[in-house]
């Protein structure tokens, strides 16, 4: 049975983990996306890489967004400047922290 335990809040962004089958747990406003922590890890480092203003789209709702593809080549996340630099730092953090608590067990 999973034992969720939280590593970082972030406005949206909310980064826990399963402190028995280690998944990763990122939720987002209606997302939830669960990655083993080598994939997580991998996610981070995608979206460390990506600068806003280098490649950010006007949606047609007048807002600036950039598009993270998925490796499914079907889905794409969009988030806003806001979005994605709270993302980034949840992730930050909740690498440090699951580290922390690896570290005290």
């Amino acid at each position: 049975m999973c034992a969720i335990r939280t590593l970082c809040i972030k406005n949206e962004a909310h980064i826990s983990h399963c402190t028995h089958c280690q998944t990763m747990y990122i939720w987002h406003n209606n997302l939830m996306l669960n990655f083993t922590p080598e994939d997580f890890e991998e996610f981070r480092y995608i979206l460390n890489r990506q600068e806003f203003h280098d490649c950010c789209l006007l949606f047609p709702d007048g807002e600036e967004r950039v598009i993270v593809h998925a490796p499914c080549r079907d889905i794409s996340f969009t988030f806003t400047r806001g979005q994605l630099e709270d993302l980034k730092a949840a992730m930050d953090e909740s690498f440090l922290m699951k580290e922390v608590y690896e570290l005290i067990k």
